[in-house]
């Protein structure tokens, strides 16, 4: 998959409600995981502390243990900044990496199986 067809991390709206949406469905490469946490990470550090709300989406990823603990570094940086998170397509190996880095970073990410649900919650006060 070229760069240009990725998806970029971008922000959305929902009710009135900001957050960004990462998408790692599809990445072939490590290099091209870690080149989208690392422009998610970037947008919400210009943003003001627990006011981040982020959706992310990882369906149909594979990765490795290794690149996960660089997602861990590089999701540690911007906990700070996050209000709420959600993950969608959480399963198997990918589901156990995930936990890994949720212990690592401290995050509080919710998982999810269906997007709109997520959406709900991760936009409800």
């Amino acid at each position: 998959m070229s760069k240009q067809n990725l998806k970029q991390p971008e922000w959305k709206y929902h009710l009135n409600t900001e957050y960004i949406y990462v998408d790692f469905s599809g990445l072939e490469t490590e290099r091209q995981i870690l080149d989208q946490i690392e422009t998610a990470v970037a947008m919400g550090l210009e943003r003001p502390d627990k006011s981040v709300r982020a959706m992310v989406s990882i369906k149909g990823l594979r990765t490795s243990p290794g690149t996960t603990r660089q997602m861990a570094v590089l999701g540690k940086k911007v906990q700070c900044k996050i209000n709420k998170s959600v993950l969608v397509g959480s399963s198997g190996f990918v589901a156990l990496l995930v936990k890994i880095y949720t212990s690592h970073t401290g995050s509080k990410i919710k998982f999810f199986t269906d997007t709109n649900v997520a959406l709900e919650y991760l936009t409800s006060d």
